[in-house]
């Protein structure tokens, strides 16, 4: 089998963007699940609550601001905002756990679904909806609405190569030859973004901004993935 120096150049590409400055996994990966605003209107998104944890969804990062809220079944969950929806100010959900109630006539169901209606800075309406689940170690501590997250990462979005099966693929590749190692935080940020792509149904874009990691890394570890099927037929 033929050795191309391509792989020498990707491998060296590999160990600059995985050494370069990173902070601790813990420190960087973001706390919220962010969530690209057009996906939020034309899906529905999961949103974790755990008893005793207050549980936030944000559209502080959007022009909007919230004008309606409707839960579907308050027998579980209360909400509160962070401004009197009159006032044309509120861009925060809150939301926590109680103990059941019972309220005559209502009917209960273990995933609820609470939607929001809100209002931008030109009158647009927008409608969201949040499939409620009650979880004892929820993930995030909420749902971060951002405006138009794949705008500054368009040519990576675009590239059809860059999917979860060769992302894991390339990592693979990148710890059996040394280019980086298992216990690097890096790799675990790879695999926490292969988990939200695979399980959260995330865009790359989405996932990469959640765990706090380059895209540069991906695209090197897709080019990876790339040399070992090319390497197959030679």
């Amino acid at each position: 089998m033929k050795r191309f120096p391509a792989l020498t150049s990707v491998g060296a590409s590999l160990l600059i963007a995985l050494a370069s400055p990173v902070l601790p996994t813990q420190a960087q990966t973001s706390a919220y699940q962010v969530v690209d605003r057009n996906r939020a209107t034309t899906n529905t998104v999961q949103v974790q609550v755990a008893p005793g944890r207050a549980t936030s969804i944000s559209f502080s990062q959007t022009d909007e601001t919230i004008t309606y809220i409707l839960l579907a079944d308050a027998s579980r969950l209360v909400y509160s905002t962070d401004a009197e929806l009159e006032t044309r100010r509120a861009k925060t959900v809150f939301l926590r756990v109680i103990e059941p109630l019972h309220f005559p006539g209502a009917t209960t169901t273990p995933v609820t679904n609470l939607m929001v209606q809100t209002v931008d800075a030109r009158g647009q309406n927008r409608l969201y909806t949040f499939d409620v689940v009650h979880n004892s170690n929820p993930r995030y501590v909420g749902v971060q609405i951002l405006p138009a997250l794949a705008h500054s990462q368009t040519s990576s979005v675009g590239n059809p190569n860059l999917m979860p099966d060769s992302i894991q693929t390339g990592l693979n590749i990148a710890i059996m030859r040394g280019y980086t190692a298992i216990d690097d935080p890096v790799v675990a940020k790879v695999r926490q973004l292969l988990e939200l792509m695979w399980t959260e149904n995330m865009t790359v874009s989405e996932a990469a901004y959640s765990v706090g990691i380059p895209l540069a890394v991906l695209e090197e570890l897709e080019r990876l993935s790339q040399t070992r099927q090319l390497s197959s037929f030679l």
